[in-house]
């Protein structure tokens, strides 16, 4: 599952296959919609719950909100019915979308207040190695660090996610022919099913109700309180 942002998505996955997903926005929310459209897709590939081995959910960075539905949707789903989950980062989810791709991957998401969160990856064949470690800044920073690292040598990056719907005309203006725009990202479901089911066979199952979101920075709130 995945409620990082305002569009939601569930996948259901049999091994490397996909038997059947669903994408939600808003109005409802995500705690008016998560589990009626888990239900209905559920009903609708002839599957119940007790028919599910594991689950994985996106835990951020992302929505707050959204992030705390997800996350305690799945921890309740999980204690019901005795099974494992684990907790996926919307980073390496949105990269992970394009791990056949030889080359320099950077998600992109839009992280309000005029800031994203990004993070460079390089990819080889469904391998991952970390270049610039994820971080929530101002787009131009975030933009000019990368540039330094694809300038020498010159090689193109290719940017994945939410946050170029709209900062794309930013990162062609200081990037330029070094950035390759990617569509939008707008559901990560599947990828993070994907991931999930990997870190399951790994024995990377976390323990009920230790699952914490990524915020990556403080709420409005906490700055409030302090």
């Amino acid at each position: 599952m995945d409620t990082t942002s305002a569009h939601g998505s569930i996948a259901v996955l049999e091994g490397d296959t996909i038997r059947g997903r669903a994408r939600f926005r808003p109005p409802p929310g995500h705690a008016q919609r998560l589990l009626p459209e888990l239900d209905r897709l559920l009903v609708s590939l002839g599957l119940s719950l007790g028919d599910v081995d594991a689950f994985a959910v996106a835990v951020g960075p992302g929505s707050f909100t959204g992030l705390r539905i997800g996350i305690a949707s799945v921890e309740g789903l999980a204690f019901g019915t005795g099974r494992p989950v684990v907790g996926i980062s919307t980073i390496e989810a949105t990269a992970y979308r394009y791990r056949s791709r030889d080359g320099l991957v950077a998600p992109f998401l839009d992280a309000r207040r005029e800031e994203v969160f990004g993070a460079l990856f390089r990819t080889d064949g469904g391998t991952f190695s970390t270049i610039v470690a994820p971080v929530c800044e101002r787009p131009e920073d975030f933009l000019a660090r990368l540039g330094r690292v694809a300038r020498v040598p010159r090689e193109t990056i290719l940017f994945a996610g939410g946050g170029l719907e709209l900062y794309g005309a930013v990162v062609r203006e200081v990037l330029g022919d070094l950035a390759e725009l990617a569509e939008p990202v707008l559901d990560l479901a599947e990828e993070v099913g994907r991931i999930g089911r990997k870190r399951l066979e790994e024995g990377e199952a976390a323990p009920l109700g230790s699952l914490r979101a990524e915020y990556m920075r403080a709420s409005d709130g906490e700055k409030a309180k302090r």
